[in-house]
């Protein structure tokens, strides 16, 4: 089958569905969970990481902004891999993230598990964890199963409750501020050396950028953004002020508000596990109703992250099985529902199969399961980032007249300043996180491995076949050869 006889997405996306997309996959639970334990370890110094990973989030949106408005596609990571670095790149562009999307997944539904039970405790009550997290994971396979509009509409009012609950803790906490809670800046103990001290600042920058990379999810659903030349860069500002200023005040209302002895690092708060985040290390400061507020907005933005990523990645699926790079049964778009609801069953069984074993995970990576989890995540996304960054190198050269005519574009100095910034960041930032769960790292440089092996395999099958797949995945397709002049 010809890579342009495939049925596309013709239902759409509008701005302000699009920005809740963003807004739930760059905040999701990671921001009413990962502040706490970063406040524990590296104390007020996290006011000035969240300050300074404002500049990798920056150079990640400039990235975006031109690669989105240059070549605005579905499964925008595949194709700038694919097109602008080399066939095997956008083989990684496409493979990487499939793991990196199972991982988040079960990230984000054992943490919702765990929140949920966090805060049913307090109230004598109880759900099996498992499931708890088949629920989750089942109700937005479902809703990503029979259509996008049904999916933003609920992301819409998910991601406004979320920013009410992350409100809610702010203004509550404003009155309770002292300033003498954000000195010193880096706590050391008594002849502590200054690097021991500002070690785990610097995982603190790390750890609250990570979520910023949600904003790679705009790239993905490309194809069903309406009028993408000019909602990408729209999207990307709205989202990342609405972001940059909602974390922001919550980090500085954390660090001011509740003393740091509500937040240590083992995640104990009067003996007993902490679950809830911003709404436990509260308790006793912040009023009970407002904490409660705070627990369910934690709970929602798990569900926004799980919606967002069924949305978006499956799109990256589809794309790649459009070129035959997959097998081309995940480029089918539903008759009926108009979604690529192949490519979102291949992201939502796995995790729900793998849910039950939890435990024998935690004997293989020890109890810090998420912790683990999330090395997975971010080493696949960081890897997504360094090939867009050379991607984005190379996009004047491959595509000259898109980049000549974008919509958002980059001045050459600056346009390599943010390709190089990009990919330094990122390995940087992947050293970084790696140390924590070496054996996380090894399960991804195992999935490339074989990743490779698939690749070259249906290479050289196609090869016998009369087709040259690495030439197929050199072009646009027709519908994406919009205001790209002649290098299209």
């Amino acid at each position: 089958m010809s890579a342009d006889d495939y049925k596309l997405i013709d239902e759409q996306v509008g701005l302000w569905g699009a920005v809740a997309l963003l807004v739930g996959t760059a905040l999701g639970m990671s921001i009413f969970i990962v502040p706490t334990q970063m406040a524990a370890a590296a104390g007020p110094s996290i006011t000035i990481a969240i300050l300074v990973s404002i500049v990798p989030m920056t150079l990640g949106v400039l990235l975006l902004l031109q690669l989105g408005g240059a070549i605005p596609v579905a499964g925008g990571i595949y194709v700038y891999g694919s097109r602008l670095v080399g066939p095997f790149w956008g083989m990684l562009g496409v493979s990487v993230p499939v793991l990196a999307v199972w991982s988040y997944l079960l990230f984000a539904a054992f943490g919702f598990a765990d929140y949920l039970n966090g805060i049913l405790e307090s109230f004598g009550a109880s759900v099996p964890s498992v499931a708890a997290v088949w629920g989750l994971l089942g109700l937005f396979l479902i809703l990503n199963y029979v259509g996008v509009q049904i999916v933003t509409k609920v992301q819409i009012a998910f991601v406004l409750m979320l920013i009410v609950g992350m409100l809610a803790f702010v203004l509550s906490g404003i009155p309770h501020i002292d300033a003498a809670n954000y000195t010193p800046v880096f706590p050391a103990e008594q002849g502590q050396p200054f690097a021991d001290s500002f070690a785990p600042f610097l995982l603190a920058v790390v750890t609250l950028y990570i979520p910023f990379q949600g904003f790679g999810m705009i790239i993905e659903i490309g194809e069903e953004l309406e009028n993408p030349v000019e909602n990408i860069p729209r999207v990307l500002a709205i989202g990342m002020a609405i972001v940059t200023v909602l974390s922001i005040a919550i980090v500085f209302t954390l660090i001011g508000a509740i003393p740091i002895e509500n937040m240590t690092v083992s995640g104990q708060l009067g003996g007993e596990p902490v679950q809830g985040g911003l709404a436990a290390v509260g308790e006793g400061i912040l009023p009970a109703p407002v904490l409660l507020v705070v627990g369910i907005s934690a709970l929602i933005a798990a569900a926004t992250t799980v919606n967002t990523l069924f949305t978006s990645y499956s799109r990256t699926v589809m794309r790649a099985a459009r070129d035959e790079v997959l097998p081309d049964v995940f480029a089918k778009v539903h008759d009926d529902y108009n979604t690529p609801h192949r490519a979102v069953l291949l992201f939502g069984i796995p995790p729900l199969l793998a849910a039950p074993f939890r435990g024998p995970l935690e004997a293989i990576t020890g109890p810090d399961v998420l912790d683990w989890l999330v090395v997975i995540v971010v080493t696949g996304i960081f890897i997504a980032f360094m090939i867009g960054g050379v991607a984005l190198w190379n996009l004047p050269k491959v595509f000259p007249q898109r980049y000549e005519y974008s919509f958002y574009k980059l001045p050459m100095p600056v346009l390599r300043v943010v390709a190089v910034g990009n990919v330094v960041v990122s390995l940087l930032f992947t050293l970084l996180v790696v140390q924590s769960a070496p054996s996380a790292f090894l399960v991804v440089l195992a999935w490339m491995v074989l990743s490779a092996g698939l690749y070259f395999y249906r290479i050289r099958a196609y090869e016998k076949k009369g087709v040259d797949l690495k030439a197929r995945m050199a072009l646009l397709h027709k519908h994406e050869q919009v205001g790209g002049g002649s290098d299209d």
